[in-house]
């Protein structure tokens, strides 16, 4: 039997491959006669650029940037013939501030995004002519202005036009793990108070500035207009444009695509090219409401439906019914029993999905 762990991080385990790994190594326990791939996936937040070097074998570069509080921290650069992959947490994740300073009365001042651009001028420095910047939930909250800032449009973003310009030979991808939009009711500030508790009176503030923001923007870089309707196409209202606090919309403002972080992973190392034939395992911290929708689950369980493999769910907290998963194509979903951690609760569900002869 060949067995996909296209699984994605989960909270008790550093990272997705180690996440994988383990679960391997559990399957293992009870089925070790099974071809059992170890895979990754990541949603373009944690783990973006070491799910991408093992998928690809390309040892990541270490460098060193600022970090969401001004202090420097190392991030990694993964470049692949003309492609630099980079991953935005490294540089402005949540795990970079004091829990207070990202959720509590005063959250998010002062907090920057210019490590992210400071990443983005490693690669071009590299020589990368192909920039995919992998970017989930981040501790800065400042529309992207730092990484623009870091880029050259100076304390104001009055050379924003010069540093589009100057990227204008460049391809550049924005891989969201939320498709949120930078401004309105569902957009990035909204969600610090409905994912991260940030009180109301915070996130009405940042909405404020956000919208001061897009204004003084759009003066320097009037939106284009739609071919069809004549509509003016605004950035901030583009999806994966609130994702990281505003780092997605800067970087569309800058020209970049934005595309689904974990269906962009998914085909970028050929992932669909495995799973015919295979029993697919997906999972993560938690399989609910959200990540039912959005995530490494949801685009892991539609690839294999496309190829009529059959994909099962490994999560540490389910809190959603069959009916949902049964519109993935996802034939049952596991949680930890007490007691049991990842490689056990692998070993449990192989005796389920892959039952041994006796002899």
């Amino acid at each position: 039997m060949r067995v996909v762990l296209a699984t994605g991080p989960y909270a008790d385990t550093p990272g997705p491959l180690a996440a994988a790994v383990r679960l391997a190594e559990g399957w293992a326990r009870h089925a070790p006669g099974d071809q059992v791939i170890v895979a990754p996936v990541s949603d373009g937040g944690s783990g973006f650029v070491e799910v991408l070097a093992h998928a690809l074998d390309v040892q990541p570069t270490p460098v060193v940037v600022t970090g969401p509080t001004g202090a420097e921290v190392p991030a990694q650069l993964l470049v692949r013939a003309d492609t630099a992959y980079l991953e935005a947490g490294q540089a402005a994740g949540r795990h970079l501030a004091d829990a207070d300073v990202v959720s509590g009365a005063d959250a998010l001042t002062g907090l920057t995004s210019r490590g992210v651009g400071e990443l983005i001028a490693a690669a071009l420095e590299a020589g990368a002519t192909r920039i995919v910047l992998g970017c989930g939930d981040l501790a800065s909250h400042d529309g992207g202005v730092g990484m623009l800032q870091a880029l050259g449009a100076g304390e104001d973003l009055a050379e924003l036009p010069v540093v589009r310009d100057r990227l204008r030979g460049t391809t550049l991808v924005l891989a969201h793990a939320t498709p949120l939009p930078l401004t309105g009711f569902h957009g990035a500030s909204a969600a610090l108070g409905t994912e991260h508790g940030v009180p109301a009176e915070v996130t009405q503030r940042l909405e404020e500035e956000m919208g001061l923001l897009t204004e003084r923007v759009n003066r320097l870089l009037p939106p284009r207009k739609d071919l069809l309707t004549g509509k003016q196409l605004r950035p901030e209202r583009a999806e994966g444009a609130g994702v990281g606090g505003g780092v997605g919309y800067a970087a569309i403002l800058l020209g970049a695509t934005p595309v689904v972080g974990a269906s962009f992973v998914i085909e970028e190392v050929g992932l669909a090219g495995v799973l015919p034939g295979a029993l697919v395992v997906t999972g993560g911290a938690a399989y609910d409401y959200r990540t039912v929708h959005d995530g490494v689950i949801p685009e892991v369980a539609r690839a294999a439906l496309e190829v009529g493999a059959p994909s099962i769910v490994l999560a540490e907290r389910i809190e959603v019914g069959r009916r949902e998963g049964m519109s993935l194509g996802v034939s049952g979903a596991y949680e930890p029993r007490a007691g049991e951690d990842l490689a056990a609760l692998a070993e449990r569900v192989a005796r389920t999905w892959s039952p041994q002869r006796r002899a």
